[in-house]
């Protein structure tokens, strides 16, 4: 299951803790550092097969960065390695989070730190726009590839506004008309491949939501509404952290009255500064919760270990079918066409994100000169967004 046994654990856990160190902006931002760092300077993996992991993830429920990631860790060392790098991956921008969530009465207001965020959007969208552009490179080979690149870019930048359940349908649309096109192909090519899904993980995923609505139920414990209540979130969102904000103001804000809004978006706000997963978001709503109860942190830890579980937990339910799966005929056509898909998907939303880019001609040179930097390879993605966080205390 393991690609590269010889790799040293305490080498890769460091690599890891860099890219969470430098991700800032959402999972497209964090797939250009993982290509960066993690497939051209260390080359852990091919770019196909993170292009074909980032692809799978993005139509899973959870944090699709954050399943990426772990998943790497599975491929690299197995199911121990893959615990250990979803919390040097996570843990940083939880623990920030929650303490930030602890002391935000004294945070709040605080213009400090201002400066250091000014231009960390801009470094967001370099990381975008650079993965669509490595990440095209390679899964855009022949006519079939651009045609479909080209139609998905299409469909994306005009429906994915509407709804979130867009993106999977596009990705899965994707892979079935590769899978399609190529089926003569296949046909000639089958070869018969047996393997036992860990079905046991999916029951026990979906378990543990029966059970936790029940409790919801039968108890009004705080605590007990924190810990499902960050569950839920985790195993209802397809597409990573933004997509779980409407629920959380929803169910935190309008209906528990937990947090204020102004706290949560204050909150929501800070977290976009904060390199990681944006699912760490909860380890501040979490703690500000309850910060009046003396157990601010130990609830921010609570609430954000929740939301990542069960996606966390899916990793391992299909690392397993990928890994056994991905030679086949049929499924290597589904993957290609997820894969370009996926590429096409980053590539709407960097155009996107440049165009909604505040007019600032310094905000423009910083992605320009960033997406220039992460392309020559020179300098690495962790100080490259160091070095634009302190351009925002000299310009």
């Amino acid at each position: 299951m393991n690609r590269n046994m010889n790799v040293k654990w305490r080498t890769f856990l460091f690599d890891i803790l860099m890219c969470s160190l430098s991700s800032y902006g959402g999972p497209e931002a964090h797939y250009g550092v993982f290509s960066s760092y993690l497939v051209k300077k260390k080359k852990y993996l091919t770019e196909e097969e993170l292009t074909e992991m980032i692809g799978l993830y993005a139509i899973v429920p959870g944090p699709s960065s954050t399943q990426t990631i772990t998943a790497i860790g599975y491929y690299v060392g197995g199911p121990v390695l893959a615990v250990l790098t979803f919390l040097v991956w996570a843990l940083p921008a939880i623990l920030t989070m929650s303490l930030i969530g602890v002391f935000f009465a004294v945070i709040d207001g605080n213009d400090g730190w201002k400066p250091l965020i000014e231009y960390l959007p801009a470094v967001a969208i370099a990381f975008i726009v650079y993965a669509a552009i490595s990440l095209s490179r390679k899964v855009v080979k022949n006519k079939i590839d651009i045609i479909l690149f080209i139609l998905m870019l299409l469909l994306s930048l005009f429906l994915v506004k509407y709804s979130m359940w867009v993106v999977p349908v596009l990705l899965f649309s994707g892979g079935l008309g590769y899978v399609f096109f190529y089926k003569k192909d296949n046909f000639q090519e089958r070869t018969e491949t047996v393997f036992k899904p860990k079905w046991l993980i999916l029951i026990f995923v979906i378990g543990i939501a029966l059970l936790n609505e029940g409790l919801r139920i039968i108890f009004s414990n705080d605590w007990i509404m924190l810990y499902s209540s960050f569950y839920r979130y985790g195993y209802s969102v397809i597409g990573g952290g933004q997509i779980v904000i409407p629920l959380m103001i929803q169910d935190l804000v309008q209906s528990q009255t937990l947090i204020s809004l102004n706290d949560f978006l204050s909150g929501y706000a800070i977290d976009q500064a904060i390199p990681g997963p944006l699912f760490s978001f909860a380890g501040f709503v979490s703690a500000r919760s309850f910060a009046r109860t003396g157990y601010s942190l130990l609830a921010g830890l609570v609430g954000a270990f929740s939301i990542f579980l069960p996606g966390i937990l899916l990793v391992f339910f299909i690392f397993p079918l990928w890994h056994k799966t991905r030679n086949i005929p049929n499924m290597k056509s589904f993957l290609r066409g997820v894969g370009v898909t996926a590429a096409a998907l980053i590539a709407m939303t960097a155009i996107t994100s440049v165009y909604s880019l505040e007019i600032d001609w310094i905000s423009y040179l910083v992605v320009g000169v960033s997406v220039l930097l992460l392309l020559s390879k020179k300098i690495p993605a962790p100080l490259i967004a160091i070095g634009i966080a302190l351009l925002g205390f000299l310009v």
